[in-house]
């Protein structure tokens, strides 16, 4: 969807079939939350582009 909208993915080093492995055989817990932090951010953007909205920039997302 974010695609078709012309919305950027942020996604950078791994993909929904990657995290069990990264869970189990890396323990990276960060980085699975990390990933799933930038689903949210996309699917945000998804949702104010649907309403017409402006964009999230990147000084207006908090990464805790």
């Amino acid at each position: 969807m974010a695609n078709v909208l012309g919305i950027p993915s942020p996604k950078e080093d791994m993909d929904g079939s990657m995290v069990r492995d990264i869970y189990y055989e890396e323990g990276d817990l960060d980085g699975i939350v990390a990933y799933c932090e930038l689903d949210v951010i996309t699917l945000a953007q998804v949702f104010l582009r649907l309403r017409n909205e402006q964009l999230l920039q990147e000084d207006d997302i908090i990464h805790i």
